[in-house]
């Protein structure tokens, strides 16, 4: 093996890297889009579940009171699928580009953001159901 053989290696598996890195992003945004319509999917149940409750309390005499915040929790639900479906494509594309232009850098500050994001979301969330 020569010179020529092993600089040829070299920039084929540059080249297999760079792809390796676009399928990762590409599988990044695939993850989000799934998640992002399971989010959409629980705010359309819980939004006409909503309605199922609220003609049950009219129909059964004595029926407990439907939450009247259910079916805006339905459509906020959706609301925040179609920003994390905005937010993850902004960041595919942003991924993309740092990539073709070899400066990407992670971006820690954002996770650790957004963790903590859900964490309060998932605290406020158990309180409400706690106090009901």
């Amino acid at each position: 093996m020569d010179a020529t053989d092993v600089n040829e290696l070299k920039a084929q598996q540059k080249k297999l890297h760079h792809v390796s890195e676009h399928l990762a992003n590409e599988r990044t945004i695939l993850a989000w889009i799934r998640t992002a319509l399971a989010v959409m999917t629980l705010g359309v149940g819980i939004n006409r579940f909503s309605l199922f409750l609220e003609e049950f309390s009219h129909v059964v005499p004595g029926g407990r009171k439907a939450n009247l915040h259910a079916e805006q929790l339905g459509i906020g639900l959706v609301v925040l699928g179609v920003v994390m479906m905005l937010g993850a494509t902004w960041h595919y594309a942003h991924v993309a580009n740092a990539i073709d232009t070899d400066s990407y850098r992670p971006a820690r500050l954002g996770i650790i953001l957004t963790s903590l994001l859900v964490v309060v979301l998932g605290g406020a969330s158990l309180f409400w159901l706690l106090s009901r």
